[in-house]
């Protein structure tokens, strides 16, 4: 049956990021453990110690307290980190915001701060706007009601938890907010720091520490809560695997997924490289690995590892010191992992796959990966449970395909705010729901096939996107595929294959309907419409291809009548 639980030998720890903070910093105070490339920052232990311990005092000085959520949009700067580890100081709880999801957007910035039910929020340096730093501005447009409120005592009623803004630098003059080096000043306070001090020993690691948003590509973005526990021992079980690389360097792209950024505490020696921008490109990524000599990327999103490869400036940059990539991407095709072979000879390809509700959950070697039907996502990592089941719940054999549902130490508490959504996604008895689809093998080799609410039905027959966007995806022509359904009153639904084309490229739907029959595709797999776009659209983190928008495109170029 498909049923498989991963061995659990690893022993989980119960320990808090300030205690451990404290200790690292006591024995490796000199150690460099991140470096910016955005301020030329290389920050040690006791960098981060100290600023942790004052930031900490000072956010408790204007009212912080345990379980209070404390949000922050800063950019890639070493201020990040500092908040990262003074919340985890105070036992409250960390909402690192992501650029790319709420912008400028007043609805997604009052979305996440009201779902998340922040209490302090901490702006500046505010990436993908204009080329200076116009966070007041930007911050009197989002919340005119700091222009008249006196620091600490604000009040807006679509927030009624949001009780203080804090601003990076000295530009936040005459208006209701902190700066920065206003709130460090205040953590010098002797009495508040052996309040901290004190704290320590207090704090539960059961307790809710992280806060991260969904895609949203399902709806609107669920805020996914996790504790220290949670967070704490997936760091550390990672790092194990990282022990022979405790004089290396890893390129972390990504501070807004930051499921694994205490990394350096877990392994002295090992440091992290964050690139400028929050969300860069595949030259600030060859940059930083060149620079760096970086021997590992910890976390690639599949569509820029896509990018990369395919940048014609790849061979500009000396890559190297380069050994491992980690690809996250639940469908990430062999074509792609062939091109990695091809320039990237000496580059371990590690596909990851996970979601926000539980990372890491399987992993493939390039090995793995190999042709025809579904996406193959490898072996469970430690202390995972994994069951597919059919629609009535039930365990299926062997082989057939079914939903996947998970268990293990790295499930999250709940969604924040939407007790019917977690209820709705983990069952009584502790199983969370993926809506992932997928067939298991007798050496316990994970396959993905599709989401249950991407899958089409089509003359009553169940089709999966991904089985056919594979196939498409290695025409030499064709540079990325996603299928989508549209209405069809004869079928139900009919597939519509939306291509970008390689650069230069031309073709037209009757090319790629005879490429399609000649390599076997059967006819219920076989699109009806094929249509030819300059770009996807995407889901609010920017991290996938907004199927439901994808979609409405696809009708409205083919002229197909909007549903009701």
């Amino acid at each position: 049956m498909s049923y498989i639980k991963s061995p659990t030998d690893f022993l989980l720890v119960e320990g808090t990021f300030g205690q451990l903070l404290d200790d690292t910093a006591a024995s490796w105070p000199d150690t460099v453990a991140y470096v910016f490339k955005k301020t030329g920052s290389r920050i040690t232990f006791a960098d981060i110690l100290d600023k942790a311990n004052r930031l900490a005092a000072g956010l408790k000085a204007i009212g912080t307290e345990r379980g209070d959520v404390v949000a922050w949009l800063v950019g890639h700067r070493p201020e990040w980190i500092y908040l990262y580890f003074a919340v985890a100081k105070l036992g409250a709880i960390a909402l690192p915001l992501q650029a790319h999801r709420v912008g400028r957007s007043n609805e997604a910035m009052t979305y996440s701060l009201k779902k998340a039910g922040a209490k302090i929020l901490v702006m500046g340096d505010i990436t993908g706007v204009d080329q200076g730093d116009d966070t007041v501005p930007y911050l009197c447009s989002l919340f005119p009601e700091v222009e008249t409120a006196k620091p600490g005592n604000l009040q807006i009623k679509r927030l009624p938890k949001l009780t203080s803004i804090i601003v990076l630098g000295d530009t936040a003059t005459g208006i209701g907010t902190y700066n920065m080096d206003d709130v460090l000043m205040m953590g010098s306070d002797a009495k508040i720091i052996a309040e901290v001090t004190a704290l320590q020993d207090q704090l539960d690691c059961h307790d809710p520490f992280q806060l991260v948003f969904t895609s949203g590509s399902t709806g609107q973005p669920k805020c996914v809560e996790h504790s220290t526990y949670s967070v704490f021992n997936m760091t550390r079980l990672a790092s194990i695997s990282r022990r022979m690389l405790t004089e290396a360097t890893a390129l972390y792209p990504y501070l807004s997924n930051p499921l694994a950024v205490a990394t350096p505490l877990f392994i002295p020696g090992f440091t992290l490289v964050i690139p400028v921008s929050a969300a860069p490109s595949s030259v600030e990524i060859m940059k930083a690995i060149q620079e760096e000599r970086c021997q590992t990327a910890m976390i690639l999103f599949m569509k820029d590892f896509h990018d990369l490869i395919h940048n014609r400036q790849l061979g500009e940059y000396d890559l190297s010191s380069l050994q491992t990539v980690n690809v996250v991407g639940n469908f990430t095709p062999k074509s792609l992992i062939d091109r990695a072979a091809d320039v990237l000879p000496n580059v371990k390809i590690m596909v990851v796959y996970g979601m926000k509700e539980l990372p890491g959950v399987s992993v493939a070697t390039e090995n793995m990966i190999g042709e025809g039907k579904g996406s193959t996502v490898g072996k469970l990592l430690p202390h995972v449970e994994m069951q597919l089941v059919d629609k009535d719940g039930k365990v299926v054999p062997l082989g057939h395909e079914g939903e996947i549902w998970l268990k293990g130490f790295k499930l999250f508490k709940r969604y924040r705010g939407d007790e019917e959504k977690t209820s709705k996604a983990i069952t009584p008895d502790g199983w969370y729901k993926t809506e992932d689809l997928g067939a298991l093998d007798e050496h316990g080799v994970l396959k993905l096939f599709g989401r249950v609410p991407d899958m089409i039905i089509r003359n009553a027959s169940n089709v999966y996107p991904s089985v056919i966007e594979v196939p498409i995806s290695k025409h030499t022509k064709v540079k990325d595929v996603r299928v989508v359904s549209v209405p069809d009153p004869a079928s139900v639904e009919e597939i519509c294959a939306c291509i970008i084309l390689k650069e230069g490229q031309t073709t037209d739907p009757e090319e790629m309907k005879t490429y399609c029959v000649k390599i076997g595709m059967v006819p219920i797999e076989l699109p009806g419409y094929f249509i030819f776009l300059d770009e996807f659209p995407v889901t609010t983190t920017m991290q996938k291809v907004d199927r439901k928008k994808l979609r409405l495109i696809a009708m409205e170029k083919l002229g197909l009548p909007k549903e009701s």
